[in-house]
């Protein structure tokens, strides 16, 4: 466990490299209500979606929330209102987060058999809700329901791969990459599938899909740029570049660029930049490093050259006057021409 939180802190690191992690937690914390939880617009009443996004990304940012003013909100919720499994799924998880007491109306929704049912979303949140409480999931009542189909959206392709691993049922694996790699688009975010607009929500199930099958995308680098231009004046992130900012694409743009810095062990690029510009000090000194070792080698080459000059003219059976003249020449020119090289 301890060797996971210093994983997750060394991502979070990373991506703080990439921008102010202050303006995302102000943005989050400006739509807290004093009565607790959280929605998207400072004037709305809060709801679920946007209490679970928040405190998702304020958890994953290992920044502290106010359990009582959750647990207040919590209270308030009218049970008769929630029977679809998403919202269970949702409310569980905030519980669990924080450590607040299972209300009697939500253990009796966690426990209801939802198996019955085909619907893809029914499926995946109910096996989520029983990895939550660590119960065995259900086998599945209708498997071909959720095979993998051609043209299917990622978010689509995303509960359908999280299931198929969930009940260990084989599939190809490598051409679900090959299909989600090829739905990212020359601005590195993705569509719904190829050749289509990219979206924030269709970024975050790409990269949960491609980092569940242990691949990643195929312009790296260019996505986590889309990522990042998603973000808005006020710290939180749009569907889109320019676009009105939502707690729960604040959400999947945190998890996005944390599941970027896992892919590639917390060093996303070879030069890494600041918000300014300006190479980090840590890879000038890498860049120096190297050079130094570039003209070290360069150097044994050179002067390891020179030491055999005179062995190899013996070879060819030159007399010690003519092995003289040619070396002696040699360093002659070679330190003449210092002279006229320093005027240039």
């Amino acid at each position: 466990m301890n060797d996971g939180l210093e994983e997750s802190r060394k991502e979070i690191r990373g991506v703080s490299r990439l921008l102010d992690l202050s303006k995302v937690i102000r943005y989050l914390r400006d739509r807290e209500k004093k009565e607790g939880g959280f929605s998207f617009a400072p004037e709305l009443y809060p709801d679920v979606e946007d209490t679970y996004y928040a405190v998702r990304t304020l958890l994953l940012l290992k920044v502290d929330i106010d359990r009582d003013k959750t647990a207040n909100y919590l209270r308030s919720i009218d049970w008769k209102e929630v029977g679809f499994p998403r919202a269970v799924y949702m409310l569980l998880h905030i519980h669990l987060l924080l450590d607040i007491e299972l209300p009697r109306q939500l253990i009796d929704l966690s426990s209801k058999d939802w198996s019955g049912f085909a619907m893809l979303d029914v499926q995946y949140f109910s096996d989520e809700i029983g990895k939550l409480l660590g119960r065995p999931l259900e086998p599945l009542h209708f498997p071909s329901s959720f095979q993998l189909q051609t043209n299917e959206s990622l978010q689509t392709l995303r509960k359908k791969v999280a299931i198929l691993l969930d009940h260990d049922i084989n599939f190809d694996s490598q051409q679900i990459v090959r299909w989600v790699q090829s739905s990212q688009n020359g601005d590195g975010g993705f569509g719904f599938y190829p050749a289509t607009t990219s979206y924030m929500e269709n970024t975050y199930c790409g990269l949960e899909i491609l980092s569940n099958l242990g691949s990643s995308p195929a312009q790296t680098e260019l996505c986590r740029k889309y990522i990042l231009s998603c973000q808005t004046k006020g710290g939180g992130f749009g569907r889109a570049p320019a676009s009105f900012p939502f707690i729960e694409s604040t959400f999947h743009a945190v998890l996005g660029l944390l599941l970027l810095e896992k892919m590639v062990g917390g060093d996303m690029f070879q030069l890494e930049q600041h918000g300014n510009g300006s190479i980090s000090k840590g890879t000038a000194l890498k860049f120096v490093i190297l050079l130094g070792v570039v003209s070290l080698f360069a150097d044994m080459t050179y002067e390891g050259a020179r030491s055999i000059t005179g062995p190899y003219l013996a070879i060819l059976r030159a007399s010690g006057t003519i092995i003289g003249i040619v070396a002696g020449f040699g360093e002659l020119i070679g330190y003449g021409l210092r002279r006229f090289d320093s005027i240039w």
